[in-house]
């Protein structure tokens, strides 16, 4: 019996920790994807939700959406364009310390790319 309310405690102990301990990404984070090109991300958290914005191509700031982060996962989506045509990036990633493994998609799965973003300094 004792056991068991320890190991419940450790459980507990560990659900509480991820949820009131997640990193806070809160700054601006850059990277490069695979083709070279530059990725800049301004993140502010709250709880556990995402807001801020990814600077485009053309130097425009654009809002993030449905960002959540739940733990060191993190995912939100950013309505873009591409040639002139709407596409809406859905990106995916870890936390990790001060970096974030990000994975950036066109919802369509047409096209993908990774990159690794560090803390701006």
């Amino acid at each position: 019996m004792r056991t068991s309310r320890f190991a419940c405690f450790l459980i507990l102990l560990a659900t509480f920790t991820t949820v009131f301990y997640a990193a806070d990404i809160t700054g601006k984070w850059t990277g490069k994807n695979d083709y070279g090109s530059d990725w800049a991300f301004n993140f502010k958290l709250e709880g556990n939700k995402l807001t801020g914005t990814m600077m485009s191509a053309e130097g425009k700031d654009l809002p993030l959406n449905d960002g959540k982060l739940d733990g060191d996962a993190l995912s939100f989506s950013v309505d873009s364009e591409w040639q002139g045509q709407p596409i809406k990036l859905v990106m995916t990633g870890k936390v990790a310390g001060e970096q974030i493994q990000l994975r950036i998609e066109t919802a369509d799965g047409s096209w993908g790319t990774d990159t690794v973003l560090k803390r701006a300094s």
